[in-house]
């Protein structure tokens, strides 16, 4: 007598959101199987994955129509037969919209990031912006450049400086340890440019 591998039912519930955020989600947080080629599984953050259940309802408000039309894509997400019986299995607008604004604060965190770092290099903004799309694969139909480089000029108060300025301090000490067993400079000299 054989047994047959029973494949356990996946859940899932599908929200709305910006083409830039489903990009994220799927380059993060996806779990595909043959059935599900894009099934977001946030456990793997504890802090998105609780947030997203906190915002789950079992029924919707018919009258709540605060999200409608604000959003041209949508990604399913996943939860477990038990979040679906305990939380319910679906966002209403206003949740998905409260949801989706914690999600571009996430993207929005890594793109400043990524740009206060470069920034230092002295690339343009156009240029970081390119290298940014080609790092995350995040299209200009996923968010387009000109809205990337407002959110930039409006928001950005990550600042690369104290980075940059340790970075050069770790090359700069390299360099004097190789010049000094090389011979080039004396232990005398060293110590002298090391000094800040």
């Amino acid at each position: 007598m054989s047994k047959k591998n029973k494949k356990s039912e996946r859940f899932a519930v599908w929200m709305p959101c910006k083409g830039y955020v489903k990009k994220w989600l799927v380059v993060n947080f996806n779990s595909p199987d043959e059935d599900w080629q894009e099934l977001i599984n946030l456990s793997a953050s504890k802090v998105l994955h609780k947030s997203f259940l906190s915002h789950l309802c079992r029924k919707s408000t018919r009258r709540d129509t605060v999200s409608k039309g604000r959003y041209a894509s949508r990604v399913a997400i996943e939860i477990t037969e038990d979040e679906f019986h305990r939380y319910g299995w679906e966002l209403t607008p206003t949740e998905t919209l409260s949801f989706n604004a914690l999600l571009e604060r996430e993207v929005k965190t890594v793109l400043h990031t990524y740009n206060a770092m470069l920034s230092v290099t002295g690339l343009t903004i156009a240029e970081r912006i390119k290298r940014f799309r080609r790092a995350t694969g995040i299209t200009e139909f996923d968010w387009d450049t000109d809205s990337i480089r407002k959110e930039l000029q409006r928001n950005s108060n990550i600042s690369g400086e104290a980075d940059f300025d340790n970075l050069v301090k770790n090359i700069e000490k390299n360099v004097w340890a190789v010049l000094s067993k090389s011979g080039h400079i004396t232990q005398q000299g060293l110590e002298e440019y090391e000094k800040d």
